[in-house]
């Protein structure tokens, strides 16, 4: 595990000695659509009775509404294995979210983020919980590393995106207590390029 951890932070800090020595790059347009596909893990609070953290996948379909804000569609699914080995669940999670990203027009861009929306835990074969769905709400925030440009406006971006949110799940009757559960996905980012008027 350790060796993987080391090459994986080789890897990034020769993209971001690559990025520092580049360009500024062309400044990505308000109105653009890109879609986000990440992997990463969910750490979950006690209340769900799972063993230690989970896979997660992501995918978030979003919208610069001006060059320092933008909105997205966050799912995500994270695959956790009981406390007792036997069986295992899902957290499925589904969110409206906001980011605020700073030194938009730069190659590395820091943001911060907050969503909200619904968990829907989907119990495997074999447990003794059963499915339900709850509120949650999202806080987190990342950076956004661009890597590729397209020419001349025809084409869109490619960027690296690091994300790290706190998922905090309204439990009601249906769960006890309130899970607060950390999330991290490393994913890559296509923009896709702005029609131009004429």
């Amino acid at each position: 595990m350790l060796p993987r951890l080391a090459l994986g932070a080789r890897m990034l800090a020769s993209l971001l000695l690559a990025a520092a020595s580049s360009p500024t790059p062309a400044q990505v347009t308000a109105g653009c659509w890109y879609l986000n596909a990440g992997f990463g893990a969910l750490t979950p609070d006690k209340p769900w009775g799972a063993q230690g953290s989970g896979p997660l996948v992501g995918l978030d379909i979003g919208q610069l509404l001006a060059p320092s804000w933008s909105a997205e569609l966050d799912l995500s699914d994270a695959r956790l294995e009981d406390r007792s080995g036997a069986s295992h669940s899902s957290l499925e999670g589904a969110a409206l979210q906001g980011l605020r990203r700073f030194r938009a027009d730069a190659r590395f861009t820091p943001f911060v983020s907050l969503g909200a929306g619904a968990i829907h835990e989907a119990a495997g074969i074999g447990s003794r919980a059963g499915s339900r769905t709850e509120f949650m709400v999202q806080p987190g925030g990342g950076a956004v590393l661009r890597l590729m440009d397209g020419g001349g406006g025809s084409s869109g971006h490619l960027a690296l995106r690091a994300d790290l949110k706190v998922r905090w799940t309204h439990g009601w009757a249906h769960a006890p207590g309130n899970p607060v559960d950390p999330l991290y996905t490393l994913g890559l980012t296509y923009f896709f390029a702005a029609s131009s008027a004429r």
